[in-house]
This record gives C-alpha cells, sequence and structure tokens, in this order.
C-alpha cells in the first residue's frame, strides 16, 4: 500500500508541476512583454525567439501534456495486469511531466533572462 501512495503522490506532484510551469511561463510573459529580449540590446538569439512562442502556447504544451498523462494512466491502470506494472508505469509518466514542466521552465529562464542579456554584452 505504501508504493501506491507513494506513487500516487509522485503522479499529482508531476501534474501540479505542469500546472505551475504553466502559471509561471504565463506570469513571465504578462509581466513583461512578449518584445522584452530584443529591447535588452540589437542581438537577439534565436532561442529567445523560441522561448517566447514557448511562453505563448504554454497552455497548450502543459494542459495538452497532463490530457495525455491522464489519459494514458487511465489506459495503464485498466488495461496492465499487475500492481508493479502500473505503478511502473504511471511513475514513468510522472517523470515525462516533470521534464515537460522542466523544460518550459529552463526555456524561459535561458530564453527570455540569461540570453539576451549575454547577446547584448557583446
Amino acid at each position: 500500500m505504501f508504493k501506491v501512495t507513494l506513487t500516487t503522490l509522485f503522479y499529482l506532484a508531476s501534474c501540479a508541476v505542469l500546472f505551475a510551469a504553466h502559471t509561471i511561463a504565463s506570469g513571465v510573459l504578462a509581466s513583461y512583454s512578449s518584445a522584452y529580449p530584443a529591447s535588452l540590446g540589437s542581438h537577439a538569439p534565436a532561442f529567445s525567439v523560441t522561448a517566447v512562442s514557448l511562453m505563448q502556447n504554454s497552455a497548450w504544451l502543459c494542459f495538452g501534456a497532463l490530457l495525455m498523462s491522464a489519459a494514458l494512466a487511465l489506459v495503464t491502470l485498466l488495461r496492465a495486469k499487475s500492481r508493479e506494472s502500473k505503478l511502473y508505469w504511471v511513475s514513468s509518466l510522472a517523470i515525462v511531466n516533470y521534464h515537460v514542466g522542466v523544460f518550459l521552465l529552463g526555456a524561459v529562464a535561458v530564453g527570455f533572462f540569461v540570453l539576451p542579456k549575454l547577446a547584448s554584452s557583446f
């Protein structure tokens, strides 16, 4: 029972990370404008443009990953035979959720704040 509880908490925390990543990305985009990376200098890195487009589409990215993850978790819980197999696949889905959230937050941090300042310093 301990493994089931731990896996459930791990999965729910990964869903919360996806929701928080969207909230942070949209909050940063609301606080600054999408032209912020270009305002720091004449050289706006291409990754910054990609980061801004990721931030504008963070709802699709995060909630799409959350919806697919929930659907796959449901299929796993209904189709998998053994308990260990269910726990393994739900934990794997949680890891994918964490990776999507960390990727979005990393793109926001690096592409929106770090790279434009580095490009403007040269």
